[in-house]
């Protein structure tokens, strides 16, 4: 009699450990049929990498802030890519004097992920101006950096 009721015990647990599986199992099957439900789990468990462009000025305190008519003027600036693929960049570089804008040059540079240009720009003044701002954009990104200037 004993043994009858150890071994009936032994099945009872067996076949609510089974239910409960059966349970987990179903409800994880449900879980994965919706998507949204899916894409949940996917964007939770996950990592997206960040992205950006870092732009910056090369020895930023020796940029130009005064500058002499007809004389040769000169900084530079890096873009750094850290977007996770290749990326191309269209920038320009101008003065802005009161709203009004002058270029100075516009370009484009591939630069690969996680690799950096530095570029050199060469300016000169040509007519007076008052205290006006050097400006470098990255068209495609809107991003900006800025410096000012003024005549001697």
């Amino acid at each position: 009699m004993v043994k009858n009721k150890n071994i009936k015990s032994k099945v009872i647990r067996v076949v609510l450990l089974v239910v409960v599986v059966c349970f987990i199992a179903a409800g994880i099957f449900q879980l994965i049929k919706y998507n949204s439900v899916k894409r949940a789990i996917i964007l939770a468990t996950t990592k997206k990498p960040s992205t950006f462009t870092e732009l910056y000025f090369e020895n930023h305190l020796s940029l130009p802030d005064k500058v002499t008519l007809f004389e040769e003027n000169n900084f530079k600036f890096t873009i750094h890519n850290l977007e996770n693929k290749d990326m191309e960049y269209p920038y320009e570089v101008y003065i802005d004097t009161n709203g009004e804008k002058q270029i100075i040059c516009t370009d484009s540079v591939l630069i690969e992920d996680d690799e950096y240009e530095t570029i050199a720009v060469d300016f000169t003044i040509t007519i007076p101006i008052p205290r006006s701002m050097v400006i470098v954009n990255l068209i495609d990104k809107n991003e900006q950096i800025s410096f000012w200037i003024e005549e001697e």
